[in-house]
């Protein structure tokens, strides 16, 4: 028998010790070997009367169920404690997708952790589309997500379940979908609002199938909202003929224009900015931000030639007093 043998077998002798030390040592001597084969002593433990010994019953699990196939957590998941349930599974994510007859066992628990957790590594497994059509047949919100989350789900099912009861479910399928060009018309945006679902999760879908819809809408968006929609934008909209951004001018919504152009270079951005600087028409505090946002761009000529025509023609103070800045600004850089 070899050394470590002999150790194990002395460490299993010891852990039935009524001797508090040589129980404990044997726990230690068990962990230092490291052995995930050493976890079947340890399931004794998990009713031992004295919380310690527990706890290291469920270290063990910890340690070692991962090393092992996902039966091994049979002894947590089939006991009657709660908490045992739960630790198996919060460690399903770590085990790959084999086998869940166990598992199912564990989904059974009346118990919506065990329930969440169970579930979704069900439908990590193939051939389980039967178990995913029963959790979108549900009524509980949590697993129709997670069964939307799986691999079974498609653009399709998460486009039908727009008009589901659930408003936590609309807004998941709206995010999911916000890759997907969906067509929503006034109507349906009116419903959806009306449901209570954030406007900020329909503006992927407005900016490429109703983007008048969605310039209308600017106004009553939050500071956060907008830097969403800035970023969509930045995303969807490479140049100034692109609808979304037509649109957005068109309706007079130099606010998200102005932030969406900060950064963009090239003769058909500086274009429309002196375009909408010069237009007296338009609020002169946001044309004077359309100017500051050049301030880094003083020492070209062309902006400076810009600013000078500007800060001599303007009828408004404020911009005449913010182009002059910005036309002098490279010579007070200098001095």
């Amino acid at each position: 028998m070899s050394k470590l043998s002999t150790r194990f077998t002395a460490a299993i002798s010891n852990l039935k010790s009524r001797d508090e030390r040589k129980r404990r040592r044997a726990i230690r001597e068990l962990f230092e070997m490291d052995d995930p084969q050493h976890l079947k002593a340890f399931i004794p433990l998990l009713n031992d009367k004295d919380s310690w010994y527990r706890s290291k019953a469920i270290d063990a699990f910890r340690i070692w169920a991962p090393r092992e196939s996902v039966t091994s957590l049979e002894p947590l998941i089939a006991h009657k404690n709660i908490d045992y349930n739960r630790v198996a599974a919060n460690l399903l994510e770590k085990f790959s997708p084999t086998g869940t007859d166990v598992i199912k066992e564990l989904f059974e628990k009346d118990d919506m952790i065990c329930k969440a957790k169970a579930a979704q590594f069900i439908l990590r497994n193939d051939n389980e589309k039967e178990f995913y059509c029963s959790l979108l047949e549900g009524e509980n919100t949590k697993l129709k997500i997670i069964a939307l989350e799986s691999k079974y789900s498609s653009n399709d099912t998460l486009t039908s379940c727009l008009s589901d009861d659930s408003l936590k479910i609309v807004e998941y399928c709206l995010t999911a979908l916000s890759d997907v060009e969906l067509q929503i018309d006034d109507g349906t945006v009116e419903q959806l609002t009306k449901r209570g679902v954030k406007f900020g999760l329909l503006m992927p879908h407005l900016i490429r199938s109703n983007p008048e819809k969605l310039a209308e809408s600017v106004h009553e968006l939050q500071n956060h909202e907008i830097k969403t929609l800035v970023d969509l934008l930045n995303r969807e909209c490479d140049n100034v003929e692109d609808e979304p951004i037509n649109t957005l001018i068109q309706c007079k919504q130099y606010v998200v224009v102005g932030r969406w152009l900060q950064g963009k270079r090239g003769d058909a951005f500086d274009t429309l900015r002196w375009e909408i600087i010069a237009d007296d028409s338009i609020d002169e505090i946001e044309r004077s931000r359309f100017i500051e946002r050049l301030f880094a761009r003083c020492d070209e000529e062309k902006i400076r030639l810009e600013a000078e025509k500007i800060a001599n023609n303007s009828t408004s103070e404020l911009i005449k007093l913010t182009a002059h800045n910005l036309s002098t600004a490279k010579d007070r850089d200098e001095q």
